[in-house]
């Protein structure tokens, strides 16, 4: 029996009007907000059975062990930049999903997880200027970004992905094993170094987060 998806991130519903930009009240009149709550919603059920899917490279233990922690801490840091909640939530959970369709994509997988993001929330119903948001938010994600150079939205989504990387040692070790095909010490010193390459590039809020947590790491791997 294929598991269910846990628990769903609390959003509230004035968070997710935060940054609308400039066309945000326009997009919001068309859709309610328990109406665009239902689309998240689908789109994580979707991601959750697309991890648990055969073609999926990465193993079903990609939705929970950095999927959820991206949201998770994405939505944390939203909550302290002032950034839109909806937009980084939709952004976390398929920043990813081109990569976790076909690993082939992976290179490639921040532009065209975007497209493929951009397409799906359109199909849906979803506002068009918010679902540009999510894409672009998706397609910069692969390095952090600094405050100040990009959407608040952006920081978080890209800040929360190089965390997710630190606070989940064991899952990214079994990433350079078995997706990466790395021998023991390649694999330890290849997560050694994106581990060290991560936290150089985080943001302080996001440093004060998981500090605790990336010292542990640290102590682990002896870096």
């Amino acid at each position: 029996m294929v598991a269910q998806p846990g628990p769903e991130p609390a959003i509230s519903s004035s968070a997710t009007h935060r940054d609308r930009g400039q066309s945000g009240e326009e997009d919001l009149q068309g859709l309610g907000h328990s109406s665009r709550r239902m689309i998240t919603v689908t789109v994580r059920e979707h991601v959750f059975n697309e991890c648990n899917s055969g073609k999926n490279a990465f193993g079903p233990a990609f939705f929970e062990q950095h999927l959820s922690v991206v949201v998770e801490y994405a939505m944390r840091l939203g909550g302290t930049l002032g950034a839109d909640l909806e937009i980084i939530e939709l952004a976390g959970w398929l920043r990813d999903i081109a990569a976790v369709q076909d690993v082939a994509a992976l290179r490639r997988h921040p532009v065209l997880s975007a497209e493929i993001a951009r397409r799906m929330l359109l199909e849906k119903g979803y506002p068009s200027g918010r679902a540009e948001r999510v894409a672009t938010c998706i397609a910069s994600h692969s390095a952090p970004i600094e405050t100040g150079n990009g959407r608040p939205e952006e920081v978080c989504v890209s800040s929360a992905d190089a965390m997710s990387q630190i606070v989940r040692p064991a899952y990214w070790l079994c990433f350079a094993f078995q997706v990466r095909r790395r021998g023991f010490a390649e694999g330890r010193d290849w997560l050694r170094q994106r581990v060290e390459n991560n936290w150089a590039a985080l943001i302080p809020p996001a440093r004060a987060i998981i500090g605790k947590e990336y010292r542990q790491v640290a102590e682990f791997l002896r870096l």
